[in-house]
């Protein structure tokens, strides 16, 4: 899953240190090194209006970080938190994104393999 930006909490930085893209993988597959652990925040969801940020919620978790040519990766180490955003946030958020459209339909195989 890929997110916009992703924040580490720094004593250096009032807000924290942002950056992204980010994309970020679930379940750890081996050792790692403690001192390479970081806390992080990001928002799975996002939208920016008229310099503001809305989100339904703000994830916070722990996770190493790896950088391959232009490719930032975060591998969490521990499940993620999920901490609900201000009523007015996630408002904001459902305005800006609309109500889910996801639809419960099955494709139609047939027709999809006819075109062909």
């Amino acid at each position: 899953m890929e997110v916009d930006e992703i924040t580490i909490p720094s004593p250096d930085f009032a807000n924290g240190l942002t950056f992204g893209p980010v994309t970020i993988e679930s379940g750890w597959g081996g050792p790692f090194d403690a001192q390479a652990e970081l806390p992080v925040a990001f928002a799975l969801h996002h939208r920016r209006l008229f310099g503001v940020d809305w989100y339904p919620g703000t994830c916070y978790g722990r996770g190493v970080f790896s950088v391959i040519r232009d490719r930032i990766t975060l591998r969490l180490t521990a499940p993620a938190v999920i901490e609900p955003a201000g009523s007015w946030r996630r408002f904001g958020y459902w305005l800006i994104a609309g109500p889910s459209r996801t639809t419960y339909q099955t494709p139609d195989a047939h027709r999809r393999l006819s075109r062909r």
